[in-house]
């Protein structure tokens, strides 16, 4: 059974030595943790929180699958193919052939070492909320601490799991049978203790709920550092888990407890981008760094607009990465005035190779918001408001929706651009989700998982059944609410849970 635990976490590539505490890197060196102090104090390891749901070379799959990517001819044949990129299963999954990751080895998602991917990350918060729950509390202030501390690790699992369950399963369906097997829910840290079976999307839905209820009423107003929970990261937790279950009362109430439990002004968690300039101007603009006269931190973890950070795919749409923002993606950003397109879309020298017969893309926009801002697969200011502003307009609280959104305008828009007004519902809850994804990462888990829960919305301008992808003279098509937008558990894992009854995959991968 310690085997079998070894493999779902690591995927087997980490030895029984090195694995006899799952927390190999500490805070606090090499001190085993024996306090309340001590557990807490690993909540501070915000390093490992840089691998989630990415590859080796940060760059993400699921990126690759949205519709804000595009590849040309020579990245695809021979940037891709005639290299053997080591990060293959990107191209993989932008013309949607599965598998996407190799079936035969370890998935950078799932575990990759005992720091990257999610299931090390769950075991880190397992082992904080079990070994406080041994700790003997003997004072007033360690009993808080012990509560404030197992609900910041309740948040940093709830997050984990979230992702999984959408990621390695279906469209979830509010209302509908979501009896898909998807991820297992583990929670002891205890190496002897049996792997559970794999849940269902829905169970999996209630286990995020129960835990981010019953850490909210612990979580501290502030934290100390982004990457650890503060009560208005479960708030935010709870208005985006309630985009996917379609309770958009609940959205706007939760993403409105957020916003006001930062202080609710606008001008203190959102950056006006009218302050930003480049810092030495006679340089190549796509290396050149930002600054702004409000303070200098946005390229930190710790910047004014982020409320929870969790790292995030830093390659998309930077052309020497193999990418480009897509030409729909582009359309969507007024280039005169938005300036999240004049400070991050930049014009610079594209994909050039004399390999595979030659292939030059010349200059192309490439996106480098990565390189001059930090940004979060968590949770920022901005998006908190444009949660709200979504749950206002599915709601029909039109006004107060426009309102978010011309207060997030206000900093993003070159200083004059009129005001949006208000027009039909329709028209409102489009504005809504246009901004959003012109506001959130163009890569990453973001766009990946509105497009899962939009398909929903059938009918509407902004569901999309299917995304198009084109190389050169070819058409590669994938359909959101299909296994073409699910990833599969490989092979590493499957074959020491056999009692998943998950046949392996025997698909060749290259």
């Amino acid at each position: 059974m310690r085997n079998l635990f070894i493999y779902i976490c690591v995927a087997g590539i980490v030895s029984l030595s090195s694995c006899k505490k799952f927390l190999d890197v500490k805070p606090k060196g090499t001190l085993i943790p024996t306090s309340v102090a001590d557990y807490d104090h690993l909540l501070d390891f915000s390093t490992g929180l840089e691998l989630n749901f990415v590859d080796a070379g940060r760059g993400s799959n699921l990126s690759y699958l949205t519709d804000n990517l595009a590849i040309s001819e020579g990245q695809a044949k021979v940037g891709f193919i005639l290299n053997n990129h080591p990060n293959i299963g990107r191209y993989y999954s932008f013309i949607f052939r599965q598998p996407y990751n190799d079936p035969r080895t370890y998935d950078y998602f799932w575990s990759a070492n005992s720091n990257a991917g999610a299931y090390p990350q769950v075991s880190y918060f397992n082992n904080i909320i079990e070994g406080i729950r041994g700790v003997d509390k003997k004072t007033p202030a360690e009993e808080t601490l012990a509560k404030t501390a197992t609900a910041q690790a309740l948040v940093g699992r709830a997050w984990c799991y979230f992702n999984l369950n959408l990621i390695y399963g279906p469209v979830y369906k509010p209302g509908e049978n979501n009896d898909t097997k998807t991820v297992p829910y583990v929670t002891s840290p205890d190496l002897g203790t049996a792997i559970p079976q794999l849940s269902t999307s829905e169970e999996m839905m209630k286990h995020v709920a129960k835990d981010l209820y019953a850490a909210l009423p612990n979580l501290p107003s502030a934290s100390g550092w982004p990457s650890r929970a503060n009560k208005g990261t479960g708030y935010a937790m709870l208005a985006n888990y309630h985009l996917f279950t379609k309770r958009y009362d609940s959205v706007a109430y939760y993403a409105n407890l957020a916003w006001d439990n930062a202080g609710g002004e606008a001008s203190k968690l959102i950056y006006d981008y009218n302050t930003f300039s480049v810092v030495t101007p006679n340089t190549n603009e796509w290396t050149a760094a930002l600054r702004t006269t409000q303070d200098n931190l946005h390229n930190l973890v710790n910047h004014r607009e982020m409320l929870f950070y969790r790292g995030t795919d830093n390659n998309a749409g930077i052309g020497t990465s193999l990418s480009y923002p897509s030409a729909e993606l582009i359309g969507l950003y007024n280039q005169t005035s938005d300036l999240r397109f004049k400070l991050f879309f930049i014009n610079s020298p594209g994909y050039n190779t004399t390999l595979g017969g030659g292939y030059n893309d010349g200059t192309r926009i490439s996106n480098y918001r990565f390189n001059k801002t930090k940004m979060t697969d968590g949770f920022t200011y901005p998006e908190v408001l444009l949660m709200r502003a979504e749950g206002y307009a599915r709601t029909n609280r039109l006004d107060l929706a426009i309102a978010d959104l011309n207060a997030l305008r206000q900093r993003r828009y070159v200083t004059g651009t009129p005001a949006l007004t208000v027009g039909t519902q329709d028209q409102v809850i489009q504005q809504v989700l246009d901004e959003r994804r012109r506001e959130l990462p163009i890569g990453g888990l973001k766009r990946f998982l509105d497009l899962k829960r939009l398909v929903l919305d059938t009918g509407k301008p902004w569901s999309k059944a299917q995304v198009v992808h084109t190389i050169g003279n070819n058409n590669h098509t994938g359909r959101v609410d299909s296994p073409d937008f699910v990833f599969n558990i490989v092979n590493t894992v499957l074959q020491f849970n056999p009692g998943w009854g998950r046949p392996l995959d025997t698909r060749p991968f290259n």
